[in-house]
């Protein structure tokens, strides 16, 4: 199964002529981390984060890490929000353009981002939500003694498909108390590793277009977010190596004034940067 996942991924980067898939991000936390990839993972380690992460951490293995989940912020609202995505690059600055896979939903492509395989190998090939279960990030890092937690709004896509392992989730009704929570567990130095989800702007697009003023709005609120969890791991997390990885899942594109979508197999949606921000230990 690994192989087949390798040879759909290999696919989508081909095609879009991208190095890199969303499925990488799994491989490449394992290899920073020290720790075995989920069993179907036919994806890759990014070289250029491992080499970063080398010269900036050294040989030790990273201890840390918080993945800010926006929804839906692709290639193509960096096209139209680009203050949004300097500011993303300028706290996270290693860039890695990605492709996303097909169908280019919530489900499927965060079911891929976090167990490296291919939708037809990970088994959510549409738009559902039932639990996975092949083995995902969350599992070998909680084999391997590392505290996660999974930070989300209600019956999310992410809240969902990754439900019944031995890791802890916190749900909430809106963005603000998932983001709030996110910030005290960092402040209570509680876990490992931290997802934190946020669905207001595809939301958003999905209601009003995807480049409307209140979209906009959304999106310059993720980047501020994501901002302050930069802040709030290099206060409290100084004496770790860390990582913050901001990581949207696919695009969007408009099919009407007033309405947003995706899902399709095209440049505006499957098109994704991830962005990772890496930090070594402060010595005392």
């Amino acid at each position: 199964m690994k192989s087949k996942s390798a040879e759909v991924l290999n696919g989508f980067r081909k095609k879009y002529d991208r190095y890199y898939s969303i499925g990488d991000l799994t491989p490449t936390v394992c290899e920073l981390f020290g720790v075995a990839e989920p069993a179907e993972c036919g994806a890759v380690a990014i070289a250029p984060v491992v080499d970063q992460a080398a010269k900036t951490i050294g040989e030790k293995a990273m201890e840390k890490a918080v993945f800010f989940c926006c929804d839906a912020m692709g290639e193509n609202q960096k096209k139209h929000f680009p203050e949004v995505f300097e500011q993303i690059g300028k706290v996270a600055p290693f860039c890695m353009p990605s492709v996303s896979v097909m169908p280019s939903v919530t489900p499927v492509c965060y079911g891929t981002i976090f167990t490296g395989a291919a939708p037809c190998v990970h088994g959510i090939q549409k738009y559902e939500k039932p639990v996975l279960e092949v083995e995902t990030l969350f599992d070998v890092m909680a084999k391997a003694g590392k505290n996660v937690a999974i930070v989300a709004v209600n019956s999310c896509s992410i809240d969902t498909i990754f439900r019944k392992r031995n890791v802890d989730y916190y749900s909430f009704r809106t963005d603000e108390q998932s983001f709030e929570c996110t910030l005290e567990l960092i402040r209570k130095d509680k876990y490992d590793l931290i997802v934190s989800y946020m669905i207001g702007y595809d939301a958003m697009q999905h209601k009003t277009g995807c480049f409307s003023p209140a979209c906009a709005e959304q999106a310059k609120l993720g980047a501020e977010r994501f901002e302050q969890l930069a802040n709030a791991m290099d206060r409290y997390y100084s004496e770790y190596n860390r990582m913050l990885v901001f990581v949207p899942d696919h695009g969007g594109h408009l099919i009407e004034e007033n309405c947003g979508t995706h899902g399709f197999d095209i440049p505006e949606d499957m098109l994704v940067s991830h962005y990772y921000r890496l930090r070594g230990k402060i010595q005392k």
